[in-house]
C-alpha cells in the first residue's frame, strides 16, 4: 500500500523555526516555560491514560519543571489523536503516547489513509513491548484457545469485546475466526469500558493489556485463556501463549511509544529521548508497571523507528489476510 507523500510544508516549517532561533541556531530544548502536552487516543483511565500520567511527572522534573499536561482523545480508531499531533507545531511541545495501533495497523484499514505514520510523525522512543491476554468471564465453560474455539463452534458465536475497531484486540479476534472460531466483534471506546462489561458478563472474551487484566485475574474475576507473544509473560508465567496451544498467527505483540510531528529538530528529539528513558528506568516506575506484564524497554529513536517500520509490514501482511477495513 503507497504511503501519503512527506509533508513538504511542515518540513519548511520546521526549518524556518530552526533559522530564526538565534540567527540559525537550532533550539536545543524545548521551551521550560510553556507546557508539553502529551496526546493519547485513549479515554481516561485506562493503561495508556495511567501510564502517560506517571511518565509525564518524571518527564516534567528532566526537563526542568516543564509542566507536562496530559490530554486524552479517544474515538476515531486513534485517527483524532494522532492528526492533532501531525498538525501541531514541530517543536517538542507536543507528543502522542500510543501503542502499534496507529502506525502499524490503521493506515492499512483506510481506503485513502488519513495520515502517512512516516512522513508526518517522529519517532522519539518505545516506552514498552507487550503480549496481550485473553481473558474470559469466569461462567465462560472453557480454559483454553482450543476449548473456546470448539464452544463457539458448537454453540455459535461467541461475544468478544475489544477496545475499539481497528485495534490490536479487534485483529487478535478476527486471526482467530480465521483459524476456525466463530466470535461475534463488539468495539468500545477504550479498554475500561470494555472491561466493565466482561466483568458484568456482557460480553464473554477480551484481548486486553496485561496491565489491566493481571490484577483482576490475580483476585479471580477473570480467568486466562492464552497470551500473545513469543514468551510466556513473567507475570502469568503459567498460562500458555497462544503458539504453544497451536495458534502460531497470534505470536505478534504490541507496544507503546512516543513520536512527535514531522521535522523536529534532531536536538529536540534528543533531549526528549534521554528524559524519556531516564523516565522510564526509574525504580519506582519499574516497580509499579513490570508486575503488570509490561516490558518497558526505552529504545532509541533510530531502534524506534526500525521497530515501526518492521511492524508496519507485519501488520499489512495480517490485515489484508483477515479484509479488516475502517471505512
Amino acid at each position: 500500500m503507497p504511503l501519503i507523500a512527506t509533508t513538504t510544508r511542515r518540513q519548511f516549517l520546521a526549518l524556518s523555526m530552526a533559522l530564526a532561533a538565534g540567527g540559525g541556531r537550532a533550539q536545543a530544548l524545548p521551551d521550560s516555560r510553556r507546557p508539553i502536552r502529551i496526546v493519547i487516543p485513549a479515554p481516561p483511565g485506562g493503561p495508556a491514560d495511567i501510564l502517560g500520567r506517571a511518565l509525564g511527572q518524571h518527564l516534567s522534573a528532566a526537563l526542568d519543571d516543564t509542566p507536562v499536561i496530559v490530554d486524552s482523545k479517544p474515538g476515531g480508531a486513534s485517527v483524532l489523536a494522532a492528526l492533532a499531533v501531525a498538525r501541531a507545531a514541530p517543536d517538542g511541545h507536543t507528543l502522542l503516547l500510543t501503542i502499534n495501533t496507529t502506525h502499524t495497523q490503521v493506515p492499512h484499514m483506510f481506503g485513502k489513509p488519513p495520515y502517512d505514520p512516516f512522513g508526518e510523525f517522529t519517532p522519539i522512543t518505545q516506552v514498552y513491548r507487550n503480549g496481550s491476554v485473553l481473558v474470559a468471564h469466569p461462567a465462560l465453560p472453557v480454559n483454553d484457545l482450543k476449548e473456546l474455539v470448539e464452544l463457539s463452534k458448537a454453540n455459535g458465536p461467541i461475544q468478544a469485546g475489544s477496545p475499539g475497531a481497528g485495534t490490536n484486540g479487534h485483529l487478535y479476534i478476527e486471526m482467530l475466526n480465521d483459524a476456525g472460531a466463530r466470535l461475534s466483534h463488539i468495539p468500545y471506546k477504550g479498554s475500561a469500558d470494555a472491561m466493565r462489561d466482561l466483568l458484568g458478563g456482557f460480553v464473554k472474551v477480551l484481548f486486553d493489556s496485561p496491565s489491566t487484566s493481571v490484577p483482576h485475574i490475580r483476585e479471580n474475576r477473570l480467568k486466562v485463556l492464552a497470551v500473545t507473544g513469543p514468551v510466556r509473560l513473567a507475570a502469568l508465567p503459567e498460562v500458555k501463549t497462544a503458539r504453544e496451544q497451536g495458534f502460531p498467527a497470534l505470536d505478534i505483540t504490541g507496544w507503546m511509544g512516543f513520536f512527535g510531528p514531522a521535522g523536529m529538530q534532531a536536538a529536540v528529539v534528543e533531549r526528549l529521548n534521554q528524559a524519556l528513558g531516564a523516565a522510564i528506568r526509574k525504580p519506582e516506575i519499574r516497580a509499579r508497571f513490570e508486575p503488570l506484564g509490561l516490558e518497558l524497554t526505552g529504545t532509541t529513536a533510530a531502534e524506534f523507528r526500525s521497530i515501526v517500520r518492521d511492524d508496519y509490514e507485519t501488520w499489512g501482511r495480517i490485515i489484508r489476510q483477515t479484509g479488516v477495513k475502517l471505512d
